[in-house]
C-alpha cells in the first residue's frame, strides 16, 4: 500500500467517524430534549421550593400544572416545575409553551409573549 493510498483511507475513516459522532449527537439531542409542545394557561401554583439562582443567591421555584394543548387540539394534564433560568412566577392567564418528552418528562418551558402567533386551534381554545 502505497502512502498516498493510506492517506486517502484515513481521511476517509475519519470522515466516516465524524459523520457517526455528528449523527449520534443529533439522535441525542431529540431523543433527550425533543418532544411534543403543548401550550398551558397557567392557574395558580401548586407549591413553591427553594432554589439556587446562577448568582448565587437563593430564589423560589413553582410548580404548575394545568391542561396543556398542542397544535391539534389534543389536550394533556402537564405538571412542570420552573428552574433557576426562570423561576420568577407567571401571572394566572399567562400561556407557557411547555416541550413534553416521553422518556424525561418536561424538557423546556417558555413564556409565549404574542397570543397571536400561538397555532389557531390553541389560540381558540385559550385566549379569552
Amino acid at each position: 500500500m502505497t502512502k498516498q493510498r493510506r492517506e486517502r483511507l484515513t481521511e476517509g475513516i475519519e470522515i466516516v467517524l465524524l459523520i457517526a459522532v455528528v449523527g449520534l449527537n443529533i439522535w441525542w439531542m431529540v431523543y433527550r430534549y425533543g418532544g411534543e409542545t403543548y401550550y398551558v394557561q397557567n392557574g395558580k401554583a401548586l407549591n413553591s421550593y427553594s432554589i439556587s439562582l446562577p448568582t448565587g443567591v437563593a430564589g423560589t421555584g413553582h410548580t404548575y400544572l394545568g391542561l396543556g394543548i398542542n397544535r391539534h387540539g389534543a389536550k394533556r394534564r402537564i405538571k412542570f416545575r420552573t428552574d433557576a433560568v426562570a423561576p420568577a412566577p407567571f401571572s394566572k392567564s399567562k400561556i407557557v409553551k411547555v416541550t413534553v418528552n416521553a422518556h424525561y418528562g418536561v424538557t423546556n418551558y417558555e413564556p409565549v409573549k404574542n397570543a397571536k402567533r400561538l397555532p389557531v386551534s390553541v389560540r381558540n381554545q385559550l385566549v379569552s
